[in-house]
């Protein structure tokens, strides 16, 4: 291995032959990844080792290079030892993405047309920093390097996150850290919370955080689901109650509908209102009062009608020999209450 005295952000591109309309690829290994000292942030600015050629990298040399994300809108940092796809351009060098870990492929073996690959047990599929035989960061111990802020108990940590399971057709972006949004449709032959009911292809979005590799409302810890004609299987999650509407059911509608889900949701309006409308019917179940809101304000309207009535004098006490005899409105009054008792849980 050789390092480089890099002095510049740019990198050389002598060997690049002059301007071109293509780009050279390699494969480069994470070497540094540069933060600001006091906030640990990046611009996305690494030093990677370049072996340019298959001699160079069978005689383990590398060149030491500065590279920046190929695409600055939309990138994962990479950690220190982490492969990359590095790009040489007339402006210096470039990575995009991160190569998947060797042990990514160890379950793969397509080359024997006797293994049954669909049966391989992918216990090792992680998103997680993997070393790599080559080339490693080590410390004055001799210890892995990972990063200023990814630390070997910080990886060992998150070593359980696997990567997410996706179906034909699907577009996944995940994070190292059990955190993912898929792009994907209802299908009646994949078993997900939303196959149950619904038409075939219409899609669906889930926005989650949790170490699971497939949806799970009861696993997951927190999730946003985006539906368009499905319904959702709510797993094991215990309602109580389960909803203030006496009508259908949350896990039993089928139609273009939003879940979101976690342990707590908070709503905060720094500057101006939060507003809840609907066409139907809007309810709030706690694991006291399960409320309709029409029917709530319903009997407050009709309680205060007969508080009216009462003051006003259309309505009167019946006595026979001073004002404490009962009101002619009693059963009605009575009525409210009990509806309004209902409610209760």
């Amino acid at each position: 291995m050789r390092d480089l005295d890099v002095t510049s952000s740019e990198s050389s591109n002598d060997k690049a032959g002059g301007s071109s309309n293509s780009l050279a690829l390699f494969f480069g290994r994470v070497r540094e990844v540069l933060l600001k000292e006091e906030t640990n942030h990046s611009t996305g600015r690494i030093e990677v080792m370049i072996a340019e050629t298959k001699e160079d990298l069978e005689k383990n040399s590398y060149d030491l290079e500065f590279a920046f994300p190929l695409d600055i809108y939309n990138y994962t940092l990479p950690a220190i030892n982490e492969a990359v796809i590095i790009l040489r351009g007339e402006d210096g060098r470039y990575y995009y993405s991160a190569i998947p870990p060797v042990n990514f492929y160890d379950q793969l073996t397509i080359d024997n047309e006797e293994d049954d690959v669909g049966d391989e047990e992918e216990e090792n599929v992680k998103v997680n920093l993997h070393s790599y035989e080559n080339f490693t960061v080590n410390d004055d111990a001799e210890e892995e390097i990972y990063g200023t802020t990814l630390t070997t108990e910080f990886i060992e940590a998150t070593d359980v996150v696997k990567s997410r399971d996706v179906h034909e057709g699907d577009h996944i972006m995940q994070g190292r850290f059990g955190n993912s949004i898929k792009f994907t449709s209802r299908n009646e032959l994949n078993e997900t919370p939303w196959s149950l009911d619904g038409e075939d292809g219409q899609p669906v979005i889930a926005i989650r955080c949790g170490q699971e590799q497939a949806e799970d409302p009861t696993t997951d810890n927190s999730f946003i689901y985006l539906l368009s004609d499905q319904s959702l299987d709510f797993g094991d999650i215990e309602f109580s109650p389960e909803s203030a509407n006496v009508g259908e059911q949350m896990d039993t509608y089928v139609g273009a509908q939003v879940i979101i889900g976690a342990d707590r949701l908070s709503f905060v309006s720094k500057a101006d209102d939060i507003s809840i409308s609907s066409k139907s019917i809007v309810s709030i179940a706690t694991a006291k009062w399960a409320v309709d809101v029409d029917v709530l304000m319903d009997q407050v309207k009709a309680l205060a009608t007969q508080l009216d009535a009462l003051c006003a004098g259309t309505a009167t006490l019946v006595t026979g020999v001073g004002p404490t005899g009962i009101g002619t409105n009693t059963a009605d009054c009575a009525a409210i209450v009990s509806e309004i008792e209902g409610m209760e849980q």
